[in-house]
């Protein structure tokens, strides 16, 4: 057809709906299938991605596209420029944080609730930690790090659990800037890691949980406090909990397989770059959680003991019963060296000793991952319906409805 200024106008309505979301779907195994070298010189390939599929204002198409996200970027070629794997992260940033996906649950409409695209957040929550091991710690800092914050603060808890996985695989990436890159690397990845956790502490707990704190000395077993000006933000303590847990969890990965760490990990990483001489090889993707180095762990046991867990044995006496709970099951994860210290262990014996006292009927306690502490977040890993236990008192077996008080 004509305009009206005379020049031709494209009828072409391109693909149905139901196929371009298929499509969506299918897009990084394409990318795959071809290989980084073509790929990355396709500037058709790439804008299709980027204009047709990324951007698309169908939120179905998005969220497939996201789901997927990790393994498309996966494909491509390592490094800066058209074609290559760090050119697409601030883009992606701009996306991810703009108003269709990230920022859909600042607004507040009859027509478009924030709760709408949750579904999108989420996809973004899981999609993460195979993002962050993509790309190195200034990267991460830079893009990853406040996506990563805006989630952990989402209002749908789902999407808050999810993000809390990414928080240990980027500590990690952190502490590889650490053992790699000399002094001067090894004081910039100490100042992120400082971030991150006074971050932690600063979102998740509130100053009327910790102006009490425990020095070392005396018993655990104290009368608990009012607190009120943090009872109504009980559950940012339980969300600190559980991303502690995920922290502890990261570190007890693979602890059952032998071999020497160090060596794995310097395979991993051979092979996740390819080739190094071209970039015809196709890369393999990092598991996030893989086992962790001798350095990574002594690493991390050093950031739960100092940092993320002495705020949160204060919590054993908590004015809230579920955050209680919510620790107990966050210390029964720990790893069993960090569980043996003498202040670790005295606090987890009185929230057992407590716990027996409660109905345990729905929380097994030598579950290695009890009551699905981190939701159904990997199903290797927890569930979020865990198996039925029964306690028996006097020959009567108590369900989860039937109080011990």
């Amino acid at each position: 057809g004509a305009g009206a200024d005379g020049g031709a106008i494209s009828n072409n309505p391109g693909p149905p709906l139901p196929v371009k979301r298929c499509l969506a779907s299918s897009v990084h195994a394409v990318a795959h299938m071809l290989g980084p070298s073509i790929v990355s010189t396709s500037p058709a390939f790439l804008n299709a991605f980027e204009k047709s599929f990324l951007r698309d204002p169908d939120e179905a198409i998005r969220l497939n596209i996201l789901k997927n996200l990790a393994s498309f970027l996966g494909a491509l070629p390592e490094g800066e420029g058209m074609g290559r794997r760090n050119y697409y992260l601030p883009m992606l940033h701009s996306i991810m944080m703009g108003e269709d996906v990230l920022g859909a649950s600042k607004r507040r409409s009859a027509s478009n609730p924030g709760v709408l695209n949750w579904r999108q957040r989420d996809a973004v929550a899981k999609v993460l930690p195979d993002l962050i091991v993509l790309y190195d710690g200034n990267w991460n800092k830079e893009f990853l790090w406040p996506i990563l914050k805006t989630l952990l603060t989402d209002s749908v808890s789902a999407v808050r659990e999810n993000a809390g996985w990414s928080v240990p695989v980027l500590l990690r990436k952190y502490t590889a800037k650490c053992h790699q890159q000399g002094d001067e690397g090894y004081k910039d990845a100490m100042a992120w890691i400082s971030e991150v956790t006074v971050w932690l502490k600063e979102t998740f707990l509130d100053e009327g949980c910790n102006n009490s704190n425990n020095n070392g000395g005396g018993s655990s077993r104290r009368l608990k406090k009012p607190m009120t000006s943090s009872e109504g933000a009980f559950s940012k303590r339980q969300g600190y909990c559980r991303i502690l847990a995920a922290v502890a969890l990261a570190m007890r990965m693979g602890e059952e397989d032998d071999g020497d760490n160090d060596d794995a990990d310097n395979n991993d990483q051979d092979d996740h770059n390819g080739n190094k001489g071209g970039i015809s090889m196709p890369s393999v993707p990092i598991d996030p959680f893989g086992k962790m180095t001798s350095y990574e762990r002594d690493q991390f046991r050093s950031i739960l003991l100092h940092d993320l867990l002495p705020p949160a044995l204060e919590m054993a006496v908590d004015c809230v019963a579920n955050v209680r709970l919510t620790l107990t099951k966050c210390l029964k994860v720990l790893p069993s060296d960090i569980r043996r210290e003498s202040h670790v262990e005295e606090v987890l014996s009185t929230l057992e000793e407590e716990l027996m006292t409660w109905d345990v009927g729905d929380m097994p306690l030598n579950d290695a991952n009890p009551g699905g502490i981190l939701g159904g977040v990997g199903s290797s890993l927890s569930s979020s319906d865990p198996p039925e236990a029964k306690a028996t008192v006097g020959g009567v077996a108590m369900t989860s409805t039937m109080s011990a008080c």
